[in-house]
């Protein structure tokens, strides 16, 4: 057999090393981190130095009291977890497959496209691949996106928060200006009242997405351009479980994309206020990561959201 190409050659690490990367990245101490992987102090900083000595760069200064890295040390920290994390996503993979699953999606999603595409396109899905394992986490996008660009995810429906400039992932946007509405119990004071306006809403206690996200975001924005700029009384929850448990037993008041609202509203379980706010959410996009090949069951999932997104 002909020797490896060259470019293999400078991938010599070996899994030891790639542990103990880690465990340095975590705990910042050459003896903690020996104990992580079980091994020796003096077995450990052998395996440093022979990756140091490899690479002919410093990944480490060694201090009096713990080790900091490097910047050289910080490029071999990020390789090192993503390399644990891909195993691990490996071993889940395998450990399904053996169970008699045929592939596994794992999925993160903002909260509006639930009800409506993202069920849709996993139904349509489901029924003809039964045997793919299908995770949902529901959650904000400024924490969706770099959770995909990690490899927590296959796939996001969601927004490209502004700290995120996208280059590392493939963006597929369909939606112009999702709608958000205004949400309260059934029986809500304000359900009575002719023609509310948004002033009214000022005394209450709202239930909105934690500070960083977009929607969090969009609807400060929307209540200082309506002049609302006293302090609000807030709860921050992106669970719409927690949102319509507390609305059910309070005057508090909530904001959530339309097709949520409808969804909760024609069980009964909320009212819609008809108060506009004045905003437009940013796009929702469909986001794969570049660094990641798409198996052949992400792909198939691709293709019914996409054909919900036409339609």
């Amino acid at each position: 057999m002909s020797d490896l190409p060259d470019k293999f050659a400078t991938l010599k690490i070996s899994s030891r090393q790639i542990a103990l990367l880690n465990a340095l990245g975590e705990l910042g101490s050459l003896r903690r981190a020996a104990a992580a992987i079980h091994t020796s102090q003096p077995a450990a900083s052998l395996l440093l130095q022979q990756l140091e000595d490899r690479l002919g760069v410093q990944l480490f200064e060694r201090l009096p009291r713990g080790m900091q890295a490097t910047l050289f040390g910080e490029v071999m920290i990020r390789y090192a977890q993503g390399a644990l994390h891909e195993f691990e996503y490996a071993e889940a993979q395998i450990a399904e497959l053996a169970r008699g699953a045929t592939g596994m999606v794992r999925i993160g999603t903002v909260m509006g496209p639930v009800p409506t595409l993202l069920t849709r396109g996993v139904l349509a899905f489901k029924a003809q691949n039964p045997k793919v394992r299908v995770a949902i986490e529901v959650g904000t996008s400024d924490t969706l996106l770099p959770a995909l660009i990690r490899g927590d995810f296959d796939v996001v429906l969601g927004r490209l928060p502004d700290q995120l400039d996208g280059q590392d992932l493939d963006i597929q946007l369909f939606e112009q200006g999702e709608r958000m509405r205004i949400i309260a119990r059934p029986r809500h004071p304000l359900t009575q009242k002719a023609t509310p306006a948004l002033s009214d809403l000022a005394p209450l206690t709202w239930i909105l997405h934690p500070l960083g996200s977009p929607m969090r975001r969009q609807v400060e924005n929307a209540l200082k351009a309506a002049q609302l700029i006293q302090p609000l009384d807030i709860i921050e929850t992106s669970s719409i479980l927690a949102t319509t448990a507390m609305l059910e037993s309070s005057d508090m008041i909530a904001v959530v994309p339309n097709d949520v609202a409808e969804h909760y509203a024609r069980y009964g379980m909320v009212a819609v206020l008809p108060i506009e706010l004045p905003l437009a959410m940013a796009n929702l996009g469909l986001l794969t990561s570049k660094a990641r090949p798409v198996s052949a069951a992400v792909n198939g999932l691709l293709a019914f959201l996409k054909q919900q997104i036409g339609a």
